[in-house]
């Protein structure tokens, strides 16, 4: 991971504009209080999902249903930070994405919502592989690879 800062993450030029804040559990808030700092929305994916989720009355489709309701929410809340640039957003709390009922491809959605925005994730874990974001517990089940991507590292620096 290369390590950006804020600034360079909204004139990013990549084809895909993924870009992750890596903190500790403990310093979470404090991460989501400095990219706001910054003017940038933070979504909670896993709170926002699990209320639409919870609200559908027919689960048929679920899998369509969400995939669509994430991409809405994730353009309803990009937006610019400066006169020039991409619109950006951070995100955190991404463990719904990667539940089997859901049936998403999370890293194909994140990489495609990120040809047109800068994507921001919030990582409340250490990652020891540079392309993937994994939870200490489930290293080997559940994980988001980016191998085929170049993942940027952010640093709080402006």
């Amino acid at each position: 991971m290369n390590k950006d800062s804020i600034k360079e993450v909204a004139t990013i030029s990549d084809r895909y504009k993924i870009c992750v804040l890596l903190c500790s559990p403990d310093n979470l808030l404090g991460s989501i209080t400095f990219v706001q700092s910054e003017n940038i929305n933070v979504l909670n994916i896993g709170k926002e999902l699990a209320s639409y989720i919870d609200a559908l009355e027919d689960y048929r489709y679920l899998n369509i249903d969400v995939y669509d309701y994430t991409k809405s929410l994730l353009d309803k809340h990009k937006s610019k930070i400066y006169d020039s640039g991409n619109e950006i957003i951070a995100i955190y709390n991404l463990g719904i994405l990667l539940e089997p009922e859901l049936e998403l491809n999370t890293v194909q959605l994140l990489k495609e919502f990120s040809k047109s925005t800068a994507l921001i994730i919030i990582w409340e874990n250490q990652s020891e592989i540079s392309d993937r974001l994994n939870w200490p517990t489930q290293k080997q089940n559940f994980f988001l690879d980016f191998s085929d991507t170049i993942l940027k590292k952010l640093q709080y620096a402006i």
